[in-house]
C-alpha cells in the first residue's frame, strides 16, 4: 500500500513538473512572438527638425500674431517677442513644448476691431507650432528630370519619381534621342497641371455647395500612377476639410465674442441702474442737508461733503455708461462680422473658380500643344508604365548615428533631406522604346 502511495505521489509529481514545462515554452513562445512583431513592425521615430525646415506660430484667433522662421546654420530658430530657440536635432514636440512655454509668459500688444492697443498674455494651449516647409529632398540618376523636389509628408519614392518625369534610359542613349524625353517630360508636366486644375475646380464647387462627382474622364489618361492620380485629389479633399473646420472655427469664435459682450453688457446695464439710483439717493441727501443748512442745523462742511458725494457718483455714472457703449458697439461689429463671414468666403471662392476655370483652360490649350509636337514627332503620349522591378533605388539619408544608406522600394517613405539614387539595370534598358514607340 505504501508503494502504491509512492508510486502516486511521484506520478503527480511528475505531471506538476510537465505542466510547469508546458508553461514556461508557452512564455518563451509568447516572448518570441512579441518580438517578432516588433521587428516586422517598428516605431515610427518622432520628426527631428534640421537645418532648411520652416516652423510656423500661430495664436488662435489672432491672425497678426502669425510668424514663419527657418533653422539656421547654428541650429537655432528665432521668433519676435518670443525668442530665439536651439532645435537642430531635437524632436518637434519637445520644440512645441518650449515655444509654448516661452510664448506664455510674453506680454503681447494687439489692435483690436475699434483701432484700440490691448496688451494680452495667452494659454499655452492657445500657441501652436507647426511644420510648413521640410528640407527637400534631390534624385539624381536614370530619370527624366533629376534634381530637388519639395518634400510632403508621407512622400514615397514612387511619388518622387513620377515628378521626377518617371525612369529613363535616354542619357544612355545618343543627342537625338533628348527631343522625346523632353516631350514626355513636358507631357507629364502639363497633364499633372491640368490634373492639378481640374480638381481644384471640383472642389471649389462642392464648397460652394453644387453636389457634383468628380468627372476622371474629363482628362486625358493619366501618365504617372494611380498614387499620384490620387494624392492629387486626396490633397484637394483635406484642403477642404480643413478650409470648412477654419471657417467654422472662425464663426464659433465670433459668436462667443457675442455672447461675452452680450454677458458683460447685461453686467453694465445693472450697474448702471445701481448707479442711477444711487446718484439719486446722494442727490436727496444733499437737498435736505442744503434745508438743514438754512434752518441753522447743519453746519457748511458737512453741506459740502453731501456735494463730493453726488460728484462721485455722478462720476461714476457716466464711466459706466461710457463703458456699456463701447460693449454694445464692440457686440454690434462683431454681430456684423458674423454675418458677413459667410458672404466674404463665397466671394474668395468665386474669385478661386475663375482663376482656376482660366488655368484649366490654359492648360488644356497647352496639353493639346504637346500632343501635337509628339506627333510630328512620330510619338504617342506617354501612359502609366511600373518600372520599379528593373531599377535599384538607393536613399542617402543623414540619421542620428551619421550617414546612412538604404537600399528601397519604389513605395518606401521618405524623409526631409533625402537623396535618392536611381540606377536601371541593363535588362530593363530599353532605349528604342522611349525614343520612338510611333513604330
Amino acid at each position: 500500500m505504501i508503494n502504491d502511495c509512492l508510486g502516486g505521489c511521484i506520478g503527480f509529481l511528475g505531471a506538476v513538473m510537465c505542466l510547469r514545462h508546458l508553461i514556461i515554452s508557452l512564455k518563451a513562445g509568447l516572448i518570441a512572438v512579441a518580438g517578432l512583431c516588433c521587428l516586422v513592425n517598428p516605431a515610427r521615430a518622432e520628426y527631428r527638425l534640421q537645418g532648411g525646415d520652416v516652423l510656423e506660430i500661430s495664436v488662435f484667433g489672432v491672425p497678426e500674431l502669425r510668424q514663419r522662421a527657418s533653422v539656421q546654420l547654428d541650429g537655432r530658430i528665432t521668433f519676435p517677442v518670443i525668442g530665439a530657440f536651439l532645435v537642430e536635432g531635437v524632436e518637434l514636440s519637445e520644440v512645441q513644448s518650449k515655444i509654448q512655454s516661452a510664448a506664455a509668459s510674453k506680454i503681447f500688444r494687439i489692435r483690436t476691431p475699434d483701432g484700440r492697443e490691448l496688451s494680452r498674455m495667452f494659454e499655452r494651449d492657445e500657441v501652436a507650432a507647426t511644420i510648413v516647409e521640410y528640407r527637400p529632398v534631390f534624385i539624381s540618376g536614370d530619370v527624366t528630370r533629376p534634381g530637388e523636389q519639395a518634400f510632403r509628408p508621407h512622400m514615397t519614392v514612387r511619388q518622387a519619381l513620377a515628378s521626377a518625369g518617371g525612369f529613363s534610359a535616354l542619357a544612355r542613349a545618343n543627342a537625338t534621342s533628348f527631343d522625346a524625353a523632353n516631350l514626355r517630360s513636358e507631357y507629364i508636366t502639363v497633364w499633372l497641371n491640368l490634373a492639378r486644375e481640374h480638381v481644384r475646380v471640383w472642389r471649389i464647387k462642392t464648397d460652394l455647395g453644387e453636389n457634383i462627382e468628380l468627372d476622371q474622364k474629363a482628362i486625358p489618361p493619366a501618365p504617372v500612377s494611380d498614387v499620384v492620380s490620387s494624392q492629387i485629389v486626396n490633397l484637394e479633399i483635406e484642403y477642404r476639410a480643413v478650409s470648412s473646420a477654419d471657417h467654422e472655427r472662425a464663426k464659433d469664435f465670433l459668436r462667443q465674442s457675442i455672447e461675452q459682450a452680450s454677458k458683460q453688457a447685461l453686467v453694465l446695464a445693472e450697474q448702471r441702474q445701481s448707479e442711477d439710483e444711487g446718484v439719486q439717493a446722494d442727490a436727496q441727501e444733499l437737498q435736505k442737508a442744503k434745508a438743514a443748512y438754512g434752518n441753522g442745523t447743519l453746519p457748511s462742511h458737512r453741506v459740502a461733503e453731501f456735494r463730493r458725494a453726488v460728484l462721485f457718483s455722478s462720476t461714476r455714472q457716466l464711466q459706466t455708461t461710457n463703458q456699456l457703449i463701447l460693449v454694445q458697439k464692440s457686440r454690434a461689429e462683431l454681430a456684423r462680422e458674423l454675418e458677413k463671414i459667410d458672404d466674404q468666403r463665397r466671394i474668395r471662392l468665386l474669385a478661386e473658380l475663375q482663376d482656376a476655370t482660366v488655368k484649366l483652360a490654359g492648360e488644356r490649350a497647352k496639353l493639346r500643344g504637346v500632343e501635337e509636337k509628339l506627333q510630328l514627332a512620330g510619338l504617342r503620349p506617354p501612359r502609366t508604365s511600373d518600372s520599379a522591378n528593373k531599377a535599384d533605388i538607393t536613399v542617402f539619408r543623414t540619421g542620428i548615428s551619421g550617414k546612412e544608406r538604404h537600399t528601397v522600394e519604389a513605395d518606401s517613405e521618405l524623409q526631409p533631406g533625402d537623396v535618392i539614387e536611381v540606377a536601371l539595370r541593363p535588362e530593363g534598358v530599353d532605349i528604342a522604346a522611349q525614343v520612338d514607340t510611333g513604330r
